[in-house]
This record gives structure tokens, C-alpha cells and sequence, in this order.
């Protein structure tokens, strides 16, 4: 086994206990600690002699302990004060730390050792708090006097740890071969990866650690391309059912409907018919903003493909979604095609319960038109008659593989289903071109005739009193209200500090008197799915979440989306949560909290949420706002989280895209380059990209 499979819990300093701490982030084995990267750096690096330092100044210095001892603080005679005296031969200084009494024990008189922090000169000039380390004499510090790694952390994990981790590895960096190919690198003037991923945790400059930032992306994008690319060069050799449009039937089902159709739902249904009856798989992306009707445009299409005997599967990415899209589609299309719904825990064709056998045996013989459901229907068991049609809402990486997964009693005879990708995430214009230039998209960017505009308001601070008061006169009116939160720390990525920290402040004063539910990414599905129940039948007044979980459920009732930490939102994010409400009959509001004073760039966004409606216009204008931000937010739905990249980094996705393609188009299997081949199988294996 390589140095670096070895693992963490092996390491000096770790052990079984902080294992476990590590292994929640995903950091096993000390190659996984080289990949997982720190979120922020602190520049430690300006050094000066003890003479020469000024107030206010954030410094290293480097020096030896002439004393050092404890004492209890004046103020609580619980806190410990240590204090120290530190001489470097041009002058001393004093240091002063708090509730570190174990300091004593580590640096004794006559250590050597270097300190970083800022001046302070309350007391006389001294450093306060400083980070410290013993450093002998050793000339390299990994601590201080350096641009120095944050990373997250969980449980009892510390900086230095984590640090020292890091470190162990690149002792064996030379086993990570670079797989880049050479010309590649050549072309686009990056670093080797053995010195991106050093200069990634421990870089000299500023310099450094943006060059091997932009390695580090590129190899991202790279990857997400060649997969995509390959994916879609394998899906053009394939072939799909085709589907005959049967005008009269599409016609009378539109005519009946208790709404009119936008124009851009009747392009947009269309087009999607078109691409049906060509004997090539469709693979469409429909793009709608909140509320612009998406679920009726994919059941017009699952309806001209029953009238000509073929089948269609819609996939949610959660059971009460599932659930919301059976119960609108059933009211509007329920006398002309048989609908099914099938989950983990639920079985109904036409309204009615089945047991599991006759769900089969229904999809196996031709007796459902659409089958509504989640993963449950990608199991082996589960065989169609003839199924022309697969439709994904969000959430899904849904390739060639997961199309076959949903096989029909023909086998390969009828070809794979065409399939059509739903989301309500507004890609800018731009940004779709390089992402998905080939693949065709749908716009849905027309609300339905009657949809009223959801009121956006900013809170400043200190005036939260007049909009708690708004929300609880619409909760004494029978209405409900969802409350957003943030990831406060990276470390946080669970988000349950954010969620309690709320749900603490709430139900100790400004909503006391009313139902209040949580949710949070510790919690279990089966646990979120219930408190999700409960606030659809309207048994609590209030939820309080964070994005991690899904939101996305139809909630009439709703009438107020309350979101903390708002200018830490991606604007395409904000206008999602945003069009959770406004979906009844009453007035809706939108009110967005900032986490404290607003820089001149964090207003001028939050004003463009007030100012637009329109989730494209939104997506465009962040894009240029933010630029190299992540526009959709740190955990946006239905598109890959990448570790370091953002969908705003469009030149270097760009640069990336044509990369791959040439590379496919000289050697479509990747065997001249078996280093790159390897590393796209490892991908795939770490995306679970099917």
C-alpha cells in the first residue's frame, strides 16, 4: 500500500477518536486530507524585530521566553491569564493569553518560539492571543510567519491538527502522478499538480496560491466536461423510441385545461414533441423559473406519448414531491391517463392503494401511462411495457446508464427513452453556452396570467420587530411561514448551528407562542419528510431550515420567506426560496436579513432581489455582480458541486470544454493517455455520475 492510502487514524497526534472527526469531512486516508482544501487563508507572513513593531500591526515575530507564567484575571477570578515575556535581541515584549493555563507546561523559559498576531497598546505594547508555535531551530513554521491554511473543522479537531495532517502527506507527494496531459498544461500555462496541491495548503504568496488555485479548477471543469462529452457521444449512438404526435387528443386536453397556456409552455411543448418523434434520444433541458408551470408541460408530452401506447416515469428528487406533482397532475389529467405514484412508502395507481406485486405488474403490463416517483423505480425489479419517456426534476445526474437502469420487457428492441431535465435554477445565458452548448434547452420565461408578484423587502438591523410583527399577523390569520438560514461556518456544512441558533432566538421571544419545526442536514430522510408533512397539513405555523434540505414543496398556505445571513445567497437562490410562497391566493412576501452592515456590493444585489421578479435577468446580473462568486449558491440543486470551481468561472470552463472535445476526437477511449483514463474512472467513482 502507498504512503498515502495509509490512514488518518495511523497518523501522530489523530488517533481512533479524531479519526471519526476527520472521516465526517470525507478525509479517511492522508491523499484525502491533500484533497480536501482549505476555505480561507491568514496572511502571517509580514516578520519584524520586536523594536520596530507599531500598534494595530499584524505581525510574526520570532524570539525567546524569559518568562512566563499564570494568573487569575482581576475582572473573574475564574479566568486564567498567562503571561509572557519574549526578547529577540532587539527588545522584549509582553504576551498575553486567555484560558490557555496549559501554556505553562509547553513553553517554558529560554523556548524558542514564533508568534503572529496584531499589536495591541492598551497595555503598553503586547500581543494578545497570538497563534504560537515551537519552533527550535527550525527556519520553516507552519503556523506563523506564513500565509497560513484554514480549514473546516468538526468535533475535536484544531488548525494545527489538521495542518500537521496535511503536512504528513506532502512528505509523499511524488506518488501522485500528474495526469494532465503535458501539452495541455503547456497550452493554458499551469502548474505540475504535485505543486498546486503544496501550494494550495501552504503557498509563499499570493501569487502562488492563485496559480495553483487555477490548476486545481481547471482540473474540475476538465473532468466534468470529458464526462459530460463522453456521455453524450455515447448517448448519440444510440437510438429512442419514435413517438407520433397525436394532434387531436394534445389539442382537447389544452383546450380543457382551467388556465391558458403561456406561449412559451406551447413552444416549449412543441419542441419536445418534435424532438419525440425523431428515432434519436431527446435529451432536453426545461428550464422554468418558480411558478412558470413546468410539471404541466412534462404531462402534455407523457400524454401524446400514451395516445401513440407509450410510457412515461417522472422522478422527484423527495417523496412529498412525488406526492405534490401525483395530486396536480391527477385534478387536470386524471380521466385521461392512468397515474401512478411510487415510492419508498407509497403505492397508488388512479387514487387507489396497491401492494408492491401489482405496482409491477401494472408498469410490466402496459397499464400505467405515468408512473410518478423516486429512486424506488430505478430498481432491478421494476419492468415496463414500452417506456418512451423519462422526465427528472432536479437533483438528478441522470446519463445513459440510469435510461437503461429503467428497462422495459423488450430489452434493447424499443431503444432507450427520450429524456427531459426539469429545473427552476435560471442559468445565465452565458454560462449555459459553455456548460450545455450542445444540449437543447427550453425556456419557461412567462408566468401564468393571474400570478400576483411576491413583495421583497430588506430588514436592516435593529428593525426586525415591524416584520416579526407582519409574521405573526399572517400566522393568526391561518397562514404559515418558512425561515431560511445560513451556513454560518464551512465547518458548519450541516448547517444545525444556523438552525438551532434561530430556533433558540424564535421560540424564546418573538414567536413563543407559536408551532415551530427544524430542519437541518443531520436529520435523518425519514425525519425531515415528516416535519415536511407537518407543515403541508398545516400543523405547525413555521419552519425553520436551511437549503441543504428540500424546500421545494408546494406549500399554497405559505405566505412569508423570512431569510437570515441573506447576502450570503447566490441572487439565482434567493429568488428560488423566494418563489416558495406566493403559490396561493394571498399576498406573499419575501423578507431578506442580512447577518449585519451591508458592503456597498452585498446591497446593490440584494436591491436587484427587490427590484426583479424574473429569475434570468437575476442569474445574469449576479453573474456580473459577484463574477468569480458561485452565483448558485454553495449547494444549488441539480447541478455538480464543485470543490473549488464556480459556474462563474466561464473562461476557464470554456478553455476546458474545447480541451476535452479534442482530446475525444482524437481518441474517443482516452488509451493514449492511460493516466487520464484512470483518473476519469476514479471520477466517476467519486461523483457516482452515472
Amino acid at each position: 500500500m502507498s504512503t498515502l492510502g495509509k490512514e488518518i487514524r495511523y497518523i501522530k497526534g489523530v488517533g481512533a477518536v479524531k479519526a471519526r472527526d476527520f472521516s465526517r469531512m470525507g478525509v479517511n486516508t492522508l491523499y484525502d486530507s491533500l484533497f480536501d482544501f482549505p476555505f480561507r487563508y491568514d496572511d502571517l507572513s509580514e516578520k519584524a524585530p520586536i523594536a520596530e513593531l507599531k500598534p494595530g500591526q499584524k505581525v510574526t515575530i520570532r524570539g525567546r521566553i524569559g518568562s512566563i507564567a499564570n494568573r487569575k484575571s482581576a475582572k473573574s477570578r475564574r479566568m486564567i491569564v498567562t503571561e509572557a515575556i519574549v526578547e529577540d535581541g532587539t527588545g522584549s515584549i509582553k504576551v498575553i493569553w486567555f484560558h490557555q493555563g496549559f501554556l505553562t507546561k509547553t513553553l517554558r523559559t529560554g523556548t524558542l518560539v514564533s508568534l503572529s498576531g496584531k499589536i495591541d497598546d492598551r497595555y503598553g505594547l503586547s500581543l494578545v492571543n497570538p497563534a504560537y508555535e515551537v519552533v527550535g531551530d527550525s527556519k520553516v513554521t507552519q503556523h506563523t510567519g506564513r500565509i497560513v491554511p484554514i480549514y473546516s473543522l468538526a468535533g475535536a479537531l484544531t488548525q494545527k491538527l489538521r495542518r500537521q495532517v496535511v503536512e504528513s502527506a506532502m512528505k509523499s507527494i511524488d506518488e501522485i502522478k500528474d495526469w494532465l496531459p503535458k501539452e495541455i498544461l503547456k497550452r493554458h500555462k499551469l502548474v505540475d499538480l504535485d505543486r498546486a496541491l503544496s501550494d494550495i495548503h501552504f503557498p509563499d504568496s499570493t501569487k502562488d496560491q492563485e496559480e495553483a488555485l487555477e490548476r486545481l479548477k481547471f482540473d474540475e471543469f476538465f473532468l466534468h466536461q470529458l464526462l459530460h462529452a463522453k456521455a453524450r457521444r455515447e448517448l448519440k449512438r444510440q437510438v429512442a423510441p419514435a413517438i407520433k404526435y397525436s394532434d387531436a387528443k394534445l389539442k382537447k386536453a389544452v383546450k380543457d385545461l382551467p388556465f391558458e397556456l403561456t406561449d412559451a409552455q406551447r413552444k416549449s411543448v412543441w419542441a419536445i414533441i418534435q424532438d419525440m418523434e425523431k428515432d434519436e434520444p431527446m435529451n432536453r433541458l426545461l428550464e422554468g423559473d418558480v411558478g412558470t408551470g413546468k410539471t404541466v408541460v412534462a404531462a402534455l408530452v407523457a400524454l401524446n406519448a400514451a395516445a401513440d401506447g407509450w410510457q412515461s416515469a417522472l422522478l422527484a428528487p423527495t417523496e412529498i414531491l412525488a406526492e405534490q406533482h401525483v395530486n396536480t397532475l391527477e385534478k387536470l389529467f386524471g380521466d385521461r391517463l392512468t397515474i401512478a405514484v411510487f415510492t419508498r412508502t407509497k403505492r397508488r395507481v388512479k387514487g387507489k392503494e396497491v401492494t408492491k406485486s401489482q405496482m409491477l405488474d401494472a408498469l410490466h403490463n402496459g397499464k400505467i401511462d405515468l408512473v410518478i416517483g423516486t429512486h424506488a423505480i430505478l430498481s432491478a425489479d421494476v419492468l415496463f411495457n414500452r417506456l418512451g419517456l423519462i422526465v427528472v426534476d432536479e437533483q438528478h445526474r441522470f446519463g445513459v446508464k440510469q435510461r437503461q437502469a429503467l428497462k422495459d420487457r423488450k430489452g434493447d428492441a424499443d431503444g432507450i427513452p427520450h429524456l427531459l431535465s426539469m429545473t427552476a435554477t435560471p442559468i445565465p445565458r452565458s454560462l449555459a453556452l459553455v456548460l450545455y452548448g450542445d444540449l437543447d434547452r427550453s425556456l419557461l420565461d412567462e408566468y401564468p396570467a393571474g400570478r400576483k408578484a411576491i413583495e421583497t423587502r430588506i430588514v436592516l438591523p435593529n428593525k426586525e420587530e415591524e416584520f416579526y410583527e407582519k409574521m405573526r399577523d399572517e400566522m393568526d390569520e391561518g397562514r404559515q411561514v418558512f425561515v431560511v438560514c445560513p451556513l454560518i461556518e464551512e465547518s458548519d456544512a450541516l448547517g444545525v448551528q444556523s438552525v438551532n441558533e434561530v430556533y433558540s432566538l424564535y421560540n424564546a421571544k418573538p414567536f413563543a407562542a407559536y408551532n415551530i419545526g427544524m430542519l437541518h442536514g443531520k436529520l435523518k430522510s425519514k425525519e425531515k419528510d415528516e416535519i415536511m408533512a407537518k407543515f403541508v397539513s398545516g400543523d405547525l405555523d413555521m419552519v425553520i431550515s436551511t437549503t441543504v434540505v428540500e424546500v421545494g414543496v408546494d406549500v399554497p398556505n405559505a405566505t412569508v420567506m423570512f431569510i437570515e445571513g441573506a447576502e450570503r445567497f447566490g441572487l439565482a437562490q434567493l429568488h428560488q426560496l423566494r418563489g416558495r410562497v406566493g403559490r396561493g391566493e394571498y399576498e406573499s412576501f419575501c423578507f431578506l436579513h442580512p447577518s449585519g452592515e451591508l458592503s456597498d456590493l452585498a446591497k446593490k444585489r440584494l436591491q436587484a432581489v427587490v427590484q426583479t421578479q424574473n429569475g434570468f435577468m437575476l442569474a445574469d446580473q449576479d453573474l456580473r455582480l459577484r463574477g468569480p462568486g458561485n452565483i448558485f449558491g454553495t449547494s444549488q440543486s441539480g447541478f455538480e458541486a464543485f470543490k473549488l470551481g464556480s459556474y462563474a468561472d466561464v473562461d476557464l470552463i470554456a478553455a476546458a470544454r474545447d480541451e476535452a472535445k479534442d482530446i475525444l476526437d482524437e481518441d474517443p477511449d482516452l488509451n493514449m493517455w492511460p493516466l487520464l483514463k484512470q483518473r476519469v474512472l476514479e471520477y466517476v467513482d467519486e461523483i457516482h455520475f452515472e
